[in-house]
């Protein structure tokens, strides 16, 4: 795992929290435009995977497409599983949730709070 790759961003995004804690979880827009607020539930629509530490109001860099680092739950997730959040804006495996998708692993997990490569392709429902 010596490389995370490449993303695209959507510039121009701030953080409508404190989002200091939430480096590599899942976002979704918030209620005011151009904001981002940490997911919050598994039905939520996640918009991408935050990249960096922003406090309230500050830049945020969301990761929406391509290879990027994202923190996964404790369960176990193998590569080439399909990931969405879950309640506390984690990625996990999507096979039994409400189907909200936001990329496949690349690497594998087996422990609380792992950071793996994900590749993102954009919210979805399958």
């Amino acid at each position: 795992m010596t490389t995370w790759g490449e993303y695209i961003t959507l510039p121009g995004l701030l953080a409508g929290a404190n989002l200091s804690a939430k480096q590599y979880y899942c976002v979704k827009l918030a209620s005011t435009a151009g904001e981002v607020v940490a997911v919050s539930a598994s039905s939520d629509v996640a918009i991408g995977i935050l990249q960096n530490e922003p406090a309230d109001g500050e830049p945020a860099e969301v990761a929406v497409l391509g290879m990027c680092k994202a923190m996964v739950t404790p369960t176990d997730v193998a590569i080439g599983d399909i990931l969405g959040p879950n309640s506390t804006g984690l990625l996990s495996d999507t096979s039994t949730d409400n189907g909200r998708v936001v990329g496949m692993a690349i690497d594998a997990s087996t422990a609380a709070g792992d950071i793996i490569r994900v590749f993102l392709f954009g919210a979805s429902r399958y």
